[in-house]
């Protein structure tokens, strides 16, 4: 199986917009230095326009090839240590410099491009030595500095009113702060690409207009193998657990779960390692769900329940832009289905659902049941099965996958590490 990196990269921007969405609205975070509200922006299209930006002053810089790709790659994955901090911070500096090491130190862990780790690292800092870690000038890497600029040019833009309102004004603030948080030349260049109505156009367009993006993107034919993907697929499971402590293992567990019962099963290897996958990747859509939500100590409300149910649709359309592996999106975002039609997002049936998706149906069901949460303790392993049991009376979860479980579970000591 080889795996588009272009299209992985672009699911993952995706992601990572919707988990600012759901973090940043219910937060008051404020840079110093730029005074720009960072909880006032809708976020949905921030990685897809900041990389569009970036590359537009990367062309007119004449940037070589190689350049390119890596600002290209880091400028769609700037803020990808963001998430885990948004809930936590409460003052800016601390919030900047966290999510810059974080995203730094994931992105050192990627199987490819992980050379562009620095880039992350000192997206934030200011050309006068302002920034949260006072490197200055030509210490701040190139890319660095151009995603910087691009970064605030798409956080002072607003969807919500034409462009031709608002480029005047934007313009007049990136050129105020020449020689301050952006270089004179770096500066003078965005000047230079501002003045054409065509750059204004792309940006009030790109929203709806893949292509925008498309066209001026560099080739990235590059392909990865499932191993390789697996690697991405832990990095973004991480990303996933942390954004609740109370599902701090949660996505790791399904996929130790579904790996073993997919072994145990005789599945082929490679379909062994595409549901370990799928139950890493079963939750991305959570990304797009306030904390306020999944971190509820009581019962939530019926609206409350209704914003939890999209998580599944959200899995759906970010694992969807990675045509390559179809299979896994199936089976992550149907674990919520049930046999009987009750369940969602699509209600499907007995007859519509596979044996892959209803064997991480019930993996995710007993995770679930024996971890930690808000509202309760853990449960062991007797009485995990014992309400999945009445759930198969009920006729709502495969009794042949719950039986394979538990044979599985037997049969294997769950307390030996089973991820590679």
């Amino acid at each position: 199986m080889k795996i588009s990196l272009d299209k992985t990269i672009r699911a993952m921007a995706i992601a990572l917009d919707l988990a600012e969405i759901s973090s940043v609205k219910n937060s008051t975070i404020i840079e110093d230095i730029s005074n720009i509200n960072f909880s006032k922006h809708n976020y949905l299209n921030h990685s897809k326009r900041t990389a569009y930006i970036s590359l537009k002053l990367g062309a007119q810089l004449n940037l070589p090839e190689i350049f390119m790709k890596e600002l290209y790659i880091s400028s769609l994955l700037h803020d990808i240590g963001a998430s885990n901090f948004l809930k936590e911070s409460h003052m800016t500096n601390t919030f900047i410099l966290d999510h810059c090491k974080n995203g730094s130190n994931i992105i050192a862990n990627f199987p490819v491009f992980s050379n562009i780790s620095p880039v992350i690292l000192y997206h934030h800092e200011n050309f006068d030595g302002s920034g949260a870690m006072g490197l200055k000038g030509d210490e701040i890497p190139l890319a660095s500095q151009i995603i910087r600029l691009s970064d605030l040019v798409e956080l002072l833009y607003n969807e919500d009113e034409p462009s031709y309102k608002q480029r005047n004004k934007i313009t007049s603030w990136i050129e105020l702060n020449s020689n301050s948080i952006f270089s004179e030349n770096l500066v003078n260049t965005f000047l230079s690409i501002a003045e054409k109505d065509i750059f204004w156009f792309d940006i009030e367009n790109i929203s709806f207009m893949d292509f925008i993006l498309d066209n001026i993107s560099p080739k990235l034919d590059i392909y990865l193998d499932l191993y390789e993907f697996e690697k991405i697929a832990y990095i973004l499971a991480s990303i996933i657990d942390n954004k609740s402590s109370f599902t701090a293992k949660h996505s790791r567990g399904i996929a130790n779960l579904a790996w073993m019962v997919s072994n145990h099963m005789k599945y082929p290897k490679e379909k062994c390692l595409e549901m370990k996958i799928a139950g890493l990747l079963h939750d991305i859509g959570k990304l797009a769900i306030p904390n306020s939500i999944l971190d509820k100590p009581g019962e939530l409300t019926k609206n409350e329940f209704s914003i939890i149910k999209s998580h599944v649709y959200y899995t759906k359309i970010i694992l969807d832009r990675i045509e390559d592996i179809s299979n896994i999106s199936d089976w992550a975002s149907n674990h919520h289905e049930k046999l009987n039609s009750t369940g969602y997002p699509r209600k499907l049936d007995n007859f519509t659902l596979c044996e892959e998706a209803k064997i991480l149906c019930v993996c995710d069901i007993y995770q679930a049941l024996i971890e930690d949460r808000p509202y309760r303790k853990g449960l062991d392993r007797p009485m995990a099965f014992s309400i999945m049991d009445g759930m198969i009376g009920e006729g709502l979860i495969c009794k042949d996958s719950v039986k394979q479980l538990r044979d599985t579970l037997e049969q294997y000591d769950f307390n030996t590490t089973y991820e590679k």
